[in-house]
């Protein structure tokens, strides 16, 4: 089977996450793309395949030589909610040459808008139909793997076992939430999760999230004088107290305070804050800011007030960095392929950054999908291809680390913490 019909195979069955049920999968559509999966690689014999029936979690081995380093894979099943992911329809486009591109009569890819479309002039693009997202977040990265699955599993190659993992609900957050490490467990992984082709990160957000509660008091606005305690008119005085380090003024290593919900009347008003910061110091100092002014506003107005601040995921970085072994590798990997690194950091969350911290560092490779969560998405097959390629050479690359470099970096690895 060829990238392209896994890759269309895939997008067609709705797998969208839902942040509402408290479930894990939150998606029946999970079910039936992982059992899709699971028949998949029984075709491609793998040594041992393990669905967790519960929670659709998706484990695999292929088994190779003892001796040489363990590597493992990660994508996820679900796509994000923010676009329909039912009745996807993706357009392909052979020869791209470089115009926009109509999706329907009403809404087109814009060069001007979409930089990214002009390094793919010649080649072929799938994008969707202007109507929905097209599921490339990340049915991209399974297809890569199964890809490269199917390479190893059908030609006569000297490699390390191979440890595959497909999870449910990471674009709820909870990717991670039942990964059984008793059953996932290689010397190295990587999250097959990222955007441009050689994308290659090992940095993301620290992340905390807050939930402020203001209990007012509604009067007749007639005679509300020294009475009136107004719950919305406090919540615009707490987000005005915040700097103006929100996502739509900030980029690169800046981090944010982001409102990503409010609701209320007089009498009670919510809000729903994210906090992202790339350094632990500054993520402590933004919440304290947050802690303080509702503590200012508490004297002024009768602890009206309730925050709770809850934390979220942390920096691989701090992890990855230690160990310029997987660096070199990957950066050694996607060169061989002809192909120039891009190291960039997540403004955001991965899998890999939990897993990381239980002690596998796992950081991103690229897809070649862009404009995930929208209507704007698409992804280049032949950056597919390629994507699929490093991972092959990932694999290849830590084959050639003899045993006993292996050993000797084991000893050097500290021992790590789950992340809490």
């Amino acid at each position: 089977m060829t990238i392209l019909d896994r890759f269309i195979k895939y997008i067609k069955i709705d797998t969208t996450s839902n942040s509402n049920n408290d479930n894990t999968p939150s998606s029946k559509g999970q079910f039936v793309f992982a059992n899709i999966l699971v028949d998949e690689l029984n075709k491609l014999q793998l040594d041992e395949i393990f669905m967790d029936e519960e929670h659709c979690y998706i484990y695999a081995r292929l088994k190779g030589v003892a001796d040489l380093p363990k590597i493992g894979f990660v994508s996820h099943l679900d796509t994000s909610s923010s676009a329909s992911g039912k009745n996807i329809n993706p357009k392909i486009i052979y020869n791209y040459d470089g115009e926009n591109v109509k999706l329907n009569n009403n809404t087109e890819l814009d060069v001007s808008v979409y930089s990214d479309l002009k390094n793919h002039v010649g080649k072929t693009l799938i994008t969707t139909d202007g109507t929905t997202l097209l599921g490339s977040d990340d049915k991209a990265g399974i297809a890569e793997i199964m890809n490269m699955l199917e390479y190893y599993s059908t030609n006569d190659v000297e490699h390390g076992d191979i440890f595959i993992c497909f999870t449910p609900d990471e674009e709820i957050g909870n990717g991670t939430k039942y990964l059984n490490y008793d059953i996932f467990k290689p010397d190295y992984a990587y999250t097959v999760d990222g955007s441009s082709v050689g994308e290659f990160s090992y940095e993301n957000f620290n992340a905390a999230s807050a939930t402020i509660e203001i209990n007012g008091v509604s009067t007749h606005a007639g005679s509300a004088k020294d009475k009136m305690i107004n719950s919305v008119r406090i919540a615009t005085i707490i987000n005005s107290l915040l700097p103006e380090e929100v996502p739509e003024n900030t980029e690169g290593h800046e981090g944010f305070y982001h409102l990503e919900e409010i609701s209320g009347d007089v009498s009670y008003t919510k809000m729903r804050y994210i906090i992202r910061d790339f350094d632990e110091s500054n993520l402590e100092k933004r919440k304290m800011l947050l802690k303080e002014i509702v503590n200012q506003l508490n004297s002024k107005y009768g602890n009206v007030i309730s925050l709770n601040v809850r934390d979220s995921y942390r920096n691989m970085f701090n992890i990855i960095n230690q160990d310029p072994l997987i660096i070199e590798n990957t950066i050694k990997a996607i060169k061989k392929n002809g192909v120039e690194p891009i190291i960039t950091e997540i403004r955001g969350g991965t899998d890999g950054a939990d897993i990381s911290y239980m002690g596998i560092k796992c950081p991103n490779i690229g897809t070649g999908g862009h404009n995930f969560h929208s209507i704007y998405e698409y992804v280049c097959l032949e950056d597919m291809e390629k994507a699929s390629q490093i991972l092959v050479s990932i694999v290849d690359t830590f084959s050639k680390i003899d045993s006993k470099t292996k050993e000797n970096e084991k000893q050097n690895t500290p021992v790590l913490k789950k992340l809490i």
